[in-house]
């Protein structure tokens, strides 16, 4: 089939764009005719995959987007099916990793601003119960969000599995060579509790949470993936805990490469996960993939992970910095080895790394209702994980 596939960029390569790739490079191995349209490309394109660029020609974040929603729905015209990664109009089917728009807390004046007008449009395109758009969402209450704020019919919605790449998994823990020549790597002290973060949005994924928590725990070192001091945001927090006096203990890696993230795990003694908000939080099971304990907040997508791996601690929502504060000094003190072991025993199981597959059948399914009937309860078959 010939497929048009958008997203609005694919740098910096957060979850979603490299879900995009991923999800594109499937199916271009499957014999699809793939071309990937979006105004920001990259360098990584996966083989057989056609890169199209398109202008940015919104002046504001929201008006980015509505341009690059009509952008996509007038190339591409000889397209059998169309997929987005962002809530656009016109889409065949739409791979949805956002939270609903219309489910947040919004003032009450918020609908007389273009960007909320905006946004509540682009995402009525694909739920109102009027849009034909087949949905794959990416965690049940990210879907039941969805629908109670649209009424969205069951039949052209399904959740996937989890979507870890198989090829990031360690078969067993991180052996005492491998964590000495990762901390040399990171400059880490070989005694020292180290705390791993990773993520785009510092305010969103609880950096700020983590370093007010860092200034507290003198004995704790942390790493920081993704996010770097050209984010102004992030610069703002750093400036502020070298003021706290805890800059020294502050390692910032930026954007990793895949060598790195690897390193950083075998480096950490736990990941520190405390979102305000994630669809998934994909970094969890990451991270546990890797052999590395977690600690999460609640609200994450796939935080249950946590709990039925018994494989770190879950602070539970509403967020109280002292309960989060007192899981890292227990987390610091805990069995880590066998959090670590069952971590791996856990992510052995192979559904959690089937929602990349699932996906692209469901979009090979999405011209045909009895179709993507039947790819949906394949993927919905899987989206449970047993105990160790």
């Amino acid at each position: 089939m010939r497929l048009a596939l958008g997203i609005f960029r694919l740098q910096p390569a957060g979850g979603l764009e490299r879900h995009a790739l991923r999800i594109a490079g499937v199916l271009a191995e499957r014999g699809h005719d793939v071309t990937l349209y979006t105004t920001q490309g990259t360098d990584s394109a996966p083989t057989g995959v056609k890169l199209s660029l398109l202008p940015n020609d919104g002046r504001t974040n929201h008006g980015s987007m509505d341009a690059f929603g009509q952008r996509f729905a007038e190339v591409g015209t000889d397209a059998e099916l169309r997929i987005g990664f962002q809530r656009l109009p016109g889409l065949d089917v739409l791979f949805c990793a956002d939270w609903c728009y219309l489910d947040r807390d919004h003032p009450k004046w918020a609908p007389l601003l273009p960007r909320y007008r905006t946004l509540t449009r682009l995402e009525r395109a694909c739920f109102d119960p009027s849009s034909k758009t087949k949905i794959i969402t990416l965690s049940a209450p990210q879907l039941a969000a969805y629908v109670r704020a649209h009424g969205t019919q069951a039949d052209r919605t399904v959740v996937l599995p989890p979507t870890i790449d198989p090829a990031h998994r360690a078969t067993e823990p991180t052996d005492a060579a491998k964590r000495a020549a990762a901390r040399h790597h990171f400059d880490l002290p070989e005694r020292a509790v180290v705390w791993l973060w990773i993520g785009l949005q510092p305010m969103v994924k609880g950096l700020d949470r983590t370093l007010e928590a860092l200034a507290k725990h003198p004995e704790a070192m942390l790493l920081i993936c993704g996010t770097d001091r050209t984010n102004r945001k992030t610069a703002s927090l750093l400036a502020a805990a070298e003021r706290a006096g805890s800059g020294s203990r502050i390692r910032v890696v930026g954007m990793a490469s895949d060598t790195q993230l690897k390193a950083a795990f075998a480096a950490a003694d736990f990941l520190v996960h405390p979102a305000r908000l994630d669809v998934t939080a994909t970094v969890i099971l990451e991270a546990m993939a890797n052999g590395l304990p977690v600690v999460t907040t609640a609200n994450c997508g796939f935080a249950p992970h946590v709990d039925a791996a018994n494989a770190g601690l879950v602070v539970p929502v509403p967020f109280e910095q002292r309960v989060f504060e007192t899981a890292l000094t227990h987390a610091a003190n805990a069995p880590r080895e066998t959090w670590s072991r069952h971590a791996i025993t856990y992510c052995a199981n192979p559904r959690l790394y089937s929602g990349i597959e699932h996906a692209c059948n469901l979009i090979e399914a999405g011209g045909n209702d009895e179709d993507w009937r039947r790819a949906a309860q394949a993927a919905e078959a899987g989206l449970s994980a047993p105990k160790p």
